[in-house]
């Protein structure tokens, strides 16, 4: 009977290693699935928008996006395309097919092969195919800070974009 005790025992402490050792992956050796694309900025820099690409296995919530050290931008919108039309420079409210929601409205797909994004076009499916964010703001856009939540954890993120950026 002892023996079965320190087997259990053993498999116990197997298991909360291998939990711990899974845990530290997800949060601290993982890398984000977040991955920004290609971007527009607008003359004044004050309007940018910058493609947002979905790296991961499951899908990405939004929760908030700052910019300059912090602070709200005066408006964020998360633009969905069901096209191959990618959601970044000028036009993009005239396309019927891209549409600007919410940040927190819409979850970010996993990217699809482009093979899958071919085929979903041919069959006319209403699917979200490229995703972008456009920020409105008050001053110049220095520095761009996404916070999200994947696989049930929060996330924050700040886009190393800063080579494209004016600095003060």
């Amino acid at each position: 009977m002892k023996f079965k005790s320190k087997h259990l025992r053993r498999l116990g402490y197997l298991g909360l290693g291998l939990l711990s050792a899974i845990l530290l992956y997800l949060l601290f050796l993982r890398p984000t699935p977040i991955k920004e694309g290609g971007f527009t900025s607008f003359a004044d820099e004050n309007t940018i928008i910058f493609e947002v690409i979905n790296e991961g296995f499951a899908d990405v919530k939004l929760l908030d996006v700052r910019v300059n050290d912090g602070m709200k931008p005066a408006k964020a919108e998360l633009g969905v395309s069901y096209s191959l039309h990618l959601v970044g420079g000028e036009g993009l409210d005239e396309d019927p097919d891209i549409e600007f929601v919410d940040i927190r409205e819409v979850p970010i797909k996993p990217e699809l092969m482009p093979d899958e994004k071919q085929a979903a076009i041919d069959q006319g499916s209403h699917i979200p195919l490229n995703y972008g964010i456009r920020l409105y703001n008050d001053e110049p856009i220095t520095q761009i800070e996404v916070k999200y939540r994947y696989g049930g954890i929060t996330f924050t993120r700040e886009l190393p974009m800063g080579r494209f950026f004016n600095k003060p």
